[in-house]
């Protein structure tokens, strides 16, 4: 009698962990596989409007498109950092010509104009293997360096 009763507790058992088992890889299964989200943002219709419009219960915001667009740290194919954006309040000469009369060091050998830190900032190399950092707005000089060559 006694085994009979444990062989049925064991198959109840059994039954138990299997169909949670079988729930657990059903919802894996299903969370493995997030929907695409090029569906998502090229739905443009009013049934599309009202799910917008609903409350977003996840922490994930819907994105599309590239993603790396308008990117501050965006670097270019050679991996060289993208060109920097705005207009300078000051021209290149100017720069050159602060940067000389900073360093009193001869005539500078390369001027070249930077994003550093959101800031635009000019590169003034001179032989001696000193970089000055002009500021491209204000005209005043940031500090110098050695140059990384």
């Amino acid at each position: 009698m006694k085994i009979n009763r444990f062989i049925a507790l064991a198959a109840i058992a059994l039954l138990v962990v299997g169909a949670m088992g079988a729930v657990s890889l059903k919802v894996f299964a299903q969370s493995g596989n997030p929907p695409a989200q090029s569906q998502a943002c090229d739905q443009q219709d009013d049934d599309s409007a009202e799910v917008q419009n609903a409350p977003d219960t996840d922490n994930v915001d819907l994105q599309c498109g590239d993603q790396n667009e308008g990117s501050e740290e965006a670097e270019s194919a050679d991996g060289q950092d993208a060109a920097p954006t705005g207009t300078p309040a000051i021209t290149a000469e100017a720069a050159q010509k602060t940067a000389e009369s900073y360093l009193n060091a001869g005539t500078a050998v390369k001027v070249e104009l930077d994003d550093e830190n959101g800031a635009l900032v000019y590169s003034v190399e001179f032989s001696n293997g000193t970089d000055v950092k002009v500021d491209a707005m204000t005209g005043s000089v940031l500090g110098t360096e050695p140059t990384e060559d």
